[in-house]
């Protein structure tokens, strides 16, 4: 496993995880999916509220990723609904963490 201190935009490989101040992400750039975890890997810090957001715990298409770099917020575009032409950005709390996982 590896730590980085960011995901580039163009990665086009491998399964990582991005765990946020509320959430852990799995992001498979294989089967381009991301699933989100709301409250896995949190912090205890009770300033940062969990979202619910449509399909967490569910893989969903991902297109995209915009920024993600340790201390900022992450932006993934991705494709939330069942109706092809729709697609939107899920913009995280600040990253903790980024690992290679596979």
């Amino acid at each position: 496993m590896a730590h980085a201190d960011q995901l580039e935009p163009d990665t086009t490989e491998g399964v990582w995880t991005v765990v946020t101040r509320t959430s852990t992400y799995l992001l498979d750039f294989d089967e381009m999916t991301l699933l989100r975890a709301p409250g896995v890997g949190s912090s205890d810090d009770e300033s940062w509220a969990i979202s619910q957001l449509r399909r967490d715990s569910e893989d969903i298409p991902l297109l995209g990723v915009k920024s993600c770099r340790v201390g900022e917020s992450a932006q993934f575009w991705v494709r939330a609904t069942d109706d092809p032409d729709v697609r939107t950005w899920r913009i995280t709390t600040p990253v903790v963490s980024i690992e290679r996982i596979s």
